[in-house]
């Protein structure tokens, strides 16, 4: 595990969501020496912490009562917005109701702009700070403490979370008022879902003319079709290996989301909507809890989950 920037105050800070990211993010703090509180849908997946350290919670509002700062590693807008404004949570209350006074709100979830800044004028209402604070890094970012956090809000509040963000990524970049990180992050996400298409056909084309592609990947990666995804999936793909670092229906929600906000502004994206069929496709061939490059198997004719009949 990285050594952790110092922080100058260790605020009691709250985690919400400790999947396959938010344990680790989680875990830098802890390390740093924060005090922390957690809550997770399913407590299994918190308990690493809580041998570490971490003090569990029954409910988000809990959490929150029991913070200076909390944040939020969810699964998609919905979760969002139950657990701010609290619809069908444990204990019935969000955190916005259920925060102390002044406390900073920091969700980390790729989730909608126009919920983030709902949240933030919800938390304003209450005389509390809010951050919309997505990143971009996968599982390997959030273990390596070198994601990039792309933030929404006042800079007041930017400044409150940056040793956290420290802590956490290699980089934060305050990009404009409520939603700006969301707004933000929905362009990363075009990138990279449009980017694993491209590398999926790059190396079928390879293995379709008799070369490997793992020998073509290796050389590509190198050069000007050089990316993340090429360096760190394919070769994951190839090997099989589809463990998640980002789940496709994870992909398959911010592709929609994205392709939303497109709708909004007028915007057509071609190249975004192939890739929403195709891992469509990949979802309903039972891989939605898979990684995002198991879109691989739609190229290497192998559809459906291992074991699976053809």
């Amino acid at each position: 595990m990285p050594s952790a920037p110092a922080s100058p105050s260790h605020v009691s800070v709250g985690f919400v969501g400790t999947g396959i990211m938010g344990a680790s993010m989680a875990g830098h703090l802890l390390v740093a020496g924060h005090p922390l509180q957690v809550f997770n849908r399913t407590r299994s997946k918190a308990e690493p912490l809580l041998a570490r350290g971490a003090v569990w919670h029954d409910s988000p509002a809990a959490v929150a009562a029991a913070s200076d700062v909390v944040v939020t590693m969810l699964g998609d807008p919905t979760d969002v917005e139950a657990v701010y404004f609290g619809s069908g949570v444990p204990g019935g209350h969000g955190l916005i109701d259920a925060a102390r006074p002044g406390a900073l709100l920091v969700d980390m979830t790729t989730s909608s702009p126009a919920l983030a800044a709902c949240i933030a004028a919800g938390a304003a209402d209450r005389g509390l700070a809010a951050l919309d604070a997505p990143v971009s890094g996968g599982d390997v970012g959030a273990k390596n403490a070198s994601l990039v956090i792309m933030v929404g809000g006042e800079e007041e509040a930017f400044e409150r979370a940056r040793p956290l963000f420290a802590l956490m990524g290699r980089s934060a970049t305050l990009l404009g008022p409520a939603g700006a990180g969301q707004r933000c992050k929905l362009a990363n996400q075009i990138a990279v879902a449009v980017g694993m298409v491209a590398w999926c056909e790059a190396l079928a084309h390879a293995r379709a003319g008799g070369l490997d592609p793992a020998a073509v990947q290796q050389v590509i990666a190198g050069g000007a079709a050089g990316s993340w995804a090429l360096t760190n999936l394919a070769p994951r793909a190839l090997a099989d290996d589809v463990a998640p670092g980002f789940l496709v229906r994870h992909i398959l929600k911010d592709i929609r989301l994205a392709r939303q906000a497109a709708t909004e502004t007028g915007m057509e994206f071609p190249g975004l909507e192939v890739a929403e069929r195709l891992y469509e496709r990949l979802a309903a061939a039972g891989r939605a809890d898979q990684g995002t490059q198991a879109l691989w198997a739609l190229y290497s004719g192998r559809s459906a989950p291992p074991g699976a009949s053809q």
